[in-house]
């Protein structure tokens, strides 16, 4: 299974941006990443298995990870600074994708304890809630 986050800027990809750098890697937590470019687009997309159902979600017929999971997955990529970890956060609460409380419980689970990216929402969450729980 994979998750994957697009990245483009507004004006759309500049003709460098097509072709990535560095087009496979290892994440934080020692998963498979892979960078592509469809129709122009950057997609960075990171194997793991397995994804749980619950970190599963279905968009427009293409099987995906939830927002939150992306989330977790994506926060340790270098590119993700803590300013722009802490915007996609504020997103997705505002966008309603998760919320703070469903966020804590998924990651004080079992299998998300030791991953970096569960370690970098939490913190993100303190930054933006200080305990509050909405």
């Amino acid at each position: 299974m994979m998750s994957c986050d697009c990245r483009f800027d507004e004006d759309g990809p500049d003709e460098e941006d097509l072709v990535p750098a560095d087009p496979l890697h290892v994440d934080a937590d020692g998963n498979l990443v892979e960078v592509r470019v469809i129709n122009g687009q950057e997609v960075v997309v990171h194997y793991t298995d397995p994804i749980p159902e619950k970190d599963r979600s279905v968009i427009q017929g293409i099987p995906c990870t939830t927002a939150l999971r992306t989330v977790i997955d994506i926060s340790t990529d270098p590119q993700v600074d803590q300013v722009g970890l802490d915007q996609m956060v504020a997103d997705c609460l505002e966008r309603g994708l998760f919320t703070v409380a469903e966020a804590r419980a998924r990651i004080a689970e079992p299998d998300m304890v030791q991953r970096r990216g569960a370690a970098l929402l939490a913190a993100a969450l303190d930054r933006r809630h200080s305990g509050d729980t909405d």
